[in-house]
């Protein structure tokens, strides 16, 4: 399961059990990879600041999370960055760059020297109750945060943390969003720099700020092994020669 809808999940609980769906915090930490054609168990603990949650299978947590209502005013954060770079590949099913997707995002990423963005107007599955649904944030954040940790690190990887902060919940109908983020904003968190923070924001193209993530990439030759042929299947040899060199 996307790692961005593990998130939107977390945050779907929460409402469920009496979240205000107004600007909010959500935290996932993904510990195992999640099926999507099982049963599995939601563990939820509720306080007066906010709403913790667990997915387990068998007693063991695959995921864990929360939500907290947010009072602060959105951060200060750098200009969005937009204009014409080299395409990522996608993918053919998944939730956010899935080409075949039905209802996925099929949002198409780019990447330049600055770092990766994508401007796009969300499809009719996203749309719902005359707004877009909660979800695309964490999704379309954290498809924007993977490629900038694997692009750093030159590696491919899997998201391990997840903060997305909804500053503007009801995202706007009607107005292209951009989401991206900057390799200098991409920073090791451990010494062996097997672990990397993102910073990403999504905008509305008149330059709103919607919402921020801050997700932490890992990476290393053991995921590389299982995805790199992948991609470069789907990507120019030129492109791919600067996205992952050490594969050429």
């Amino acid at each position: 399961m996307h790692g961005g809808c593990l998130l939107a999940l977390v945050d779907a609980a929460a409402e469920r059990l009496g979240i205000a769906a107004g600007p909010r915090r959500i935290e996932g930490r993904l510990t195992s990879s999640v099926p999507i054609e099982t049963a599995l168990d939601l563990v939820t603990e509720r306080t007066a600041e906010a709403t913790s949650l667990s997915i387990r299978q068998g007693g063991l947590t695959l995921t864990s999370g929360g939500v907290i209502a947010l009072a602060e005013a959105p951060p200060v954060s750098s200009a969005a960055i937009d204009g014409v770079g080299r395409a990522l590949p996608m993918s053919d099913h998944c939730l956010a760059c899935g080409a075949l997707n039905p209802l996925g995002l099929q949002v198409a990423l780019n990447f330049d020297e600055a770092g990766v963005w994508t401007r796009l107007t969300p499809r009719e599955p996203w749309r719902t109750d005359e707004r877009l649904h909660p979800a695309l944030a964490p999704v379309l954040l954290d498809e924007v945060s993977w490629w900038l940790g694997a692009l750093v690190m030159k590696e491919g990887g899997l998201t391990n943390r997840l903060t997305v902060s909804l500053h503007a919940p009801d995202l706007p109908l009607g107005e292209a969003l951009i989401a991206g983020g900057r390799f200098a904003e991409v920073t090791a968190i451990d010494k062996r720099r097997t672990f990397w923070r993102t910073e990403s924001t999504l905008r509305s193209a008149s330059g709103r700020l919607l919402a921020t993530g801050s997700i932490v990439f890992r990476g290393g030759p053991e995921y590389s092994e299982r995805q790199i042929p992948y991609f470069r299947s789907r990507t120019t040899p030129e492109t791919f020669r600067e996205m992952f060199p050490a594969y050429t």
